[in-house]
């Protein structure tokens, strides 16, 4: 003896809102898949121009920074984007902050054998009204932490100052 399958499919009306919203989703983000990655109308694109900022290293041994000199190539150490060439180096005395037991309150002390390399790198860049990215990827923002390497070393530290260059 055979049995038929006899298929019938039975959707309630949560159900058949579940289905729509499921589709309606499956649909949205194969559009945005398939869109192509250029200026969203209506938002400028970016302006091309050329970025000069700097990182501070800090607490590094004394005479390290002679590992890095102008015209080294720099690169993001997470991404590996080319953040910009380095145009000067500056040795520093290390501080860090201290409390002074007396005045009840922090002060800055001079941390012996060790120093902060001030390192000014110059990059071409993307600016737009949200952010300044160089490299293809790397937003600079002030005082984000910024993860680098060069040839032979490695570092991170602040981005102290971010200023456009006028040609």
């Amino acid at each position: 003896m055979e049995q038929k399958a006899n298929f019938r499919l039975r959707l309630n009306l949560f159900d058949g809102i579940v289905l729509a919203a499921a589709l309606l989703v499956g649909a949205f983000l194969l559009w945005r898949a398939v869109k192509p990655q250029g200026a969203v109308e209506g938002i400028p694109a970016a302006a091309s121009a050329t970025v000069q900022y700097t990182l501070r290293f800090q607490r590094w041994a004394e005479g390290t920074s002679a590992l890095i000199e102008p015209g080294d190539q720099l690169y993001d150490n997470i991404k590996n984007y080319a953040i910009g060439q380095v145009v000067s180096v500056q040795a520093v005395p290390a501080e860090t902050p201290v409390l002074d037991q007396e005045r009840h309150r922090q002060v800055q002390a001079v941390l012996e054998g060790f120093e902060d390399v001030l390192v000014t790198i110059q990059a071409p860049c993307a600016a737009s009204d949200e952010a300044i990215v160089v490299g293809g990827g790397y937003e600079l923002r002030s005082g984000a932490t910024a993860y680098v390497k060069g040839q032979g070393y490695m570092g991170s530290g602040p981005i102290v100052s971010v200023e456009e260059v006028r040609k």
